[in-house]
């Protein structure tokens, strides 16, 4: 058997993962002295009340190595499971390199299997659902690694952010192009590439965005066995929005799945994000 193992960088709730029969392991996020376990000590909407309020964005803490080693070996006490652990991107994170350290303390490192995703947000837990539903036929966990990797080698993830103070505060954009893009309405798109978020172009207003997310959807066609993710940074109704949009259009799109975001991507970019992730056709 094999267990799917992730972070909360993927997004995905306790209730999601739980309802996948994936193992979360959480992020912490602190607030001056409070520190918070992502998704277990603190809500999103109570990290979004807390992030609009703060003159200083949050830190964010990766999973330190002992915490994947107390994790990894409880499930190894059944001698039947093997580990796959889909990580958040190690270009923003250090969880990754957290799991290989503890790996390499186990006395059976060969029954786990560590994969990079290169993202987060709605294409790592792109990556999760496909290794939760696969994990059901696949017996070996070295074969599923392999197939998951050649998905997350084929993953497109486009977003546009709202609210430019946030990436201000994090040192992504200058305060002079902020304000600009404010006054006239031009929102930057972002896109992950090689485990980076990186600016991918800037667009007046959502619907002109919607217009440049369909572009993209014709220029990398998704396939339509692995969902398309609609992830909302404390924007549901947007997300349901943007999911009406796509379902309207005359395009061959694969089920439509929408989600929130949490607080690591959260922090940088901050509420009012939409992101857009889907696995190209070969």
């Amino acid at each position: 058997m094999i267990t799917i193992v992730t972070d909360s960088m993927s997004d995905l709730t306790p209730e999601e993962a739980e309802e996948l029969g994936v193992v979360l392991i959480p992020l912490t996020v602190r607030f001056g002295t409070h520190e918070y376990r992502e998704g277990y000590d603190i809500s999103r909407n109570e990290f979004f009340a807390k992030l609009r309020s703060c003159s200083e964005l949050p830190k964010t803490s990766q999973i330190p190595p002992n915490v994947f080693l107390e994790k990894f070996e409880e499930i190894l006490k059944d001698p039947e499971q093997e580990i796959l652990y889909i990580a958040g991107s190690s270009k923003i994170s250090g969880c990754c390199q957290s799991a290989m350290t503890a790996r390499e303390m186990l006395g059976n490192p060969e029954r786990v299997e560590i994969l990079d995703s290169l993202i987060a947000i709605s294409g790592e837990a792109l990556l999760v659902r496909m290794a939760a539903e696969k994990a059901k036929v696949y017996r070996s966990v070295h074969e599923l690694a392999e197939l998951i990797q050649s998905f997350r080698d084929r993953q497109r993830c486009f977003g546009q952010a709202e609210d430019l103070k946030y990436l201000v505060m994090g040192g992504r954009l200058s305060p002079l192009v902020a304000k600009m893009g404010t006054a006239l309405s031009i929102k930057p798109m972002l896109k992950f590439e090689e485990g980076s978020i990186l600016q991918a172009g800037l667009i007046r207003g959502r619907g002109k965005a919607r217009a440049w997310y369909v572009e993209k959807l014709q220029q990398y066609p998704p396939r339509l066995d692995c969902p398309l993710i609609i992830a909302g940074c404390d924007c549901p109704e947007d997300a349901e929005k943007l999911k009406a949009f796509f379902e309207s259009q005359r395009m061959e799109l694969p089920k439509i799945i929408t989600m929130g975001v949490g607080a690591v991507i959260g922090t940088h970019v901050g509420p009012g994000l939409l992101a857009v992730s889907w696995i190209e056709r070969s």
